[in-house]
């Protein structure tokens, strides 16, 4: 299958073009002006460092120099499963979407670094696949049994469904003012029914139809093999099973909050049911350990893992490109919103339409044109 690049990838090029040239540019005005022979092809070492002897991670706040970090990982946008190739990886964090199994290889690189004493999730994400949620609430296991340092999630907005999923495998979970945390249930994918059509529009047939009456068949073979088809009614069989399918993938949902936040199972299912709550109620439901700004986050994150004032906080890189960046000061492009919106939509809708969901909201609303 042939995929488009990105709206916003012809202005990437263009930097990446700016760049290349200024460099040269840079380069020529340092001939001209007479600068030493050694310190040109000092910088220009710098420059040329291959991505591999680069720092792995870029400075957010705190001492810069320091050998103790806190890994800062950021779970935002819809949270799908693993990048299918190169480009969805560069421009996964640009865009807005969380890749489960990425998040899952970054703490699996953490636990091998001394040098990270404590890992603050930072959520911000309305759900997404169960496999990708289910993916970052391992890795979170995972580290935590190998290294015994803490990680702390922080809600910035909002955590739902998939969100929730992913983070209850943290040792604190803390919210930001405002917020909304919950959803814990699963959504389906909605199938239309067209009840005697008389008109279709040009995006199905490649032409208006309109005709009093619209016979369409699809040749399958096996019973609910063409499930979905929306000039039938689903049969109850198929509702059944796949209704089926619903609750047992709500009932794992259920019960992998239930055993890392310590909540009745019937308390969950009775009455938190899928709905979000405020700060004070998902405290109240132990959804959450409280509320606290991000730095107050970082502060006692850092008591936690036993740090004293100098430390790092840092993030991973996803450019291991940045040095001639950071001497002329460039920023990557930006999309605007609408254009990550169908970022998003090319992401997320088959799977909507294919599969069951941990996702606050409705995916058919988002992938709809």
């Amino acid at each position: 299958m042939t995929r488009s690049l990105p709206p916003f990838w012809p202005s990437v090029v263009h930097r990446c073009g700016t760049i290349f040239f200024g460099t040269l540019a840079f380069f020529f005005t340092l001939g001209v002006v007479g600068i030493s022979t050694t310190l040109f092809f000092a910088i220009l070492g710098v420059l040329l460092t291959p991505a591999e002897q680069q720092s792995p991670y870029q400075h957010v706040s705190g001492k810069e120099n320091s050998r103790d970090r806190i890994l800062v990982i950021d779970v935002i946008g819809p949270i799908l499963g693993s990048p299918q190739n190169e480009e969805d990886t560069l421009f996964s964090s640009i865009v807005g979407v969380t890749y489960g199994y990425q998040v899952q290889q970054d703490l699996e690189a953490a636990a091998e670094d001394e040098s990270v004493k404590a890992i603050l999730l930072n959520v911000v994400t309305p759900g997404g696949t169960i496999f990708g949620s289910q993916a970052i609430a391992d890795g979170i296991t995972a580290y935590r049994e190998a290294t015994q340092k803490p990680v702390y999630a922080f809600v910035e907005g909002l955590s739902a469904s998939g969100g929730v999923w992913a983070m209850v495998a943290a040792d604190k979970i803390y919210a930001d003012h405002g917020s909304l945390i919950g959803s814990i249930g699963i959504i389906g994918p909605s199938v239309l029914f067209y009840d005697r059509p008389t008109s279709l529009d040009s995006g199905l047939f490649q032409g208006g139809v309109t005709a009093n009456t619209i016979e369409e068949r699809t040749l399958s073979a096996g019973r609910g093999k063409d499930f979905g088809n929306p000039f039938r009614r689903l049969s109850p069989a198929e509702i059944q099973v796949f209704q089926a399918g619903l609750e047992q993938e709500y009932s794992r949902f259920v019960a992998h909050v239930a055993k890392f936040r310590g909540i009745d199972p019937n308390v969950i299912r009775n009455q938190m049911g899928a709905m979000v709550f405020s700060n004070d109620q998902a405290q109240q439901y132990r959804l959450i350990d409280g509320t606290l700004s991000r730095p107050q986050v970082i502060t006692a994150l850092a008591e936690a893992a036993q740090l004293e004032e100098d430390y790092a906080v840092v993030q991973r890189r996803r450019d291991r490109t940045p040095l001639i960046n950071q001497l002329f000061g460039v920023q990557p492009a930006r999309p605007s919103q609408q254009e990550q919106f169908r970022w998003q939509q090319q992401q997320l809708c088959p799977l909507a339409q294919q599969r069951a969901l941990a996702y606050y909201g409705q995916p058919a609303s988002l992938c709809r044109p």
